[in-house]
């Protein structure tokens, strides 16, 4: 039996995970304005972009699972279970 602690629909998780995407860089770009050193701003935008990029990857694992269990039909009582960055999170269609 899988233990979950979030439980959140669908549209839910893509707009939370959106969000996720475009934090990193306004963080990133924010800390652009306060650091002097060019070596330290092209660091911040490579980090602030490759989690920008694995937000998003997650985000689309969230709507291929959804679809997938849709088109098996292996949604239970309503509920669907997909893993969210390593973490498992009820889905509700």
């Amino acid at each position: 039996m899988t233990s979950s602690i979030l439980s959140l629909s669908v549209d839910q998780l893509k707009n939370v995970s959106l969000a996720g995407v475009v934090a990193p860089i306004v963080i990133g770009v924010v800390l652009m304005k306060f650091v002097a050193k060019a070596m330290i701003r092209t660091v911040i935008m490579i980090v602030a972009l490759v989690l920008a990029i694995a937000v998003y990857t997650q985000r689309q694992e969230i709507t291929d699972c959804y679809d997938r269990s849709r088109e098996a039909g292996t949604i239970v009582a309503g509920e669907l279970v997909c893993s969210f960055f390593g973490q498992d999170v009820t889905l509700t269609p």
